[in-house]
């Protein structure tokens, strides 16, 4: 049953946001605050399986205009992948923020098997999945990624994925600071 609800919400927020009734309570938000709730909502993903989990959110991280809600929702997103794909045996999961001149840059990382290069280009798409062995039965909707991009771009920023097979991948995202985007709402 929960599956079932994670599907239906993830077609009902594209739905909202292909239609413009995608309800955004944008606001200044503490970045820190996000990442320690969205790592506290993914901390049973672990549950029993040898996973180490690095995290580097130093204080003083600038406040984001964003909708909270939705940026927890990206960053679950994306830890959720890391420990789905990280190594079976000896799995690395690494979340780091770090400030940037025009606001900030979140990266999620595993250690698992990196994304062909012919599947990155599309990765961010609807209903695209990569098929790894080393993952747990595949259970998703291959519509994650596209929401989070969605939703990153609609704060002003932008997400992408670093990978060699092998490797493990890297997902960045950036979303501007408060103070850049009231300058750019105001530019316009």
């Amino acid at each position: 049953s929960e599956r079932l609800t994670r599907l239906i919400n993830q077609v009902l927020d594209h739905a909202k946001m292909d239609a413009g009734r995608m309800e955004w309570r944008m606001a200044d938000v503490e970045p820190a605050g996000s990442i320690e709730e969205a790592l506290a909502a993914t901390g049973g993903l672990i549950g029993n399986r040898p996973i180490r989990l690095e995290v580097d959110v130093p204080e003083g991280l600038p406040t984001v205009r964003a909708d909270r809600d939705r940026l927890i929702q990206v960053i679950v997103n994306l830890v959720s992948n890391a420990i789905k794909f990280c190594d079976r045996d000896d799995g690395e999961v690494a979340v780091a923020a770090r400030a940037t001149s025009g606001g900030l840059h979140v990266t999620v990382a595993d250690n698992g098997p990196g994304i062909p290069p012919a599947m990155r280009a599309r990765i961010f798409e609807r209903f695209q999945q990569f098929d790894s062995t080393l993952a747990d039965k595949l259970q998703g909707t291959g519509l994650g990624l596209s929401i989070c991009r969605q939703i990153i771009e609609h704060f002003g920023g932008r997400i992408w994925v670093e990978c060699e097979p092998g490797e493990g991948a890297r997902f960045h995202f950036t979303v501007p600071g408060a103070a850049a985007a009231r300058r750019g709402a105001a530019a316009e």
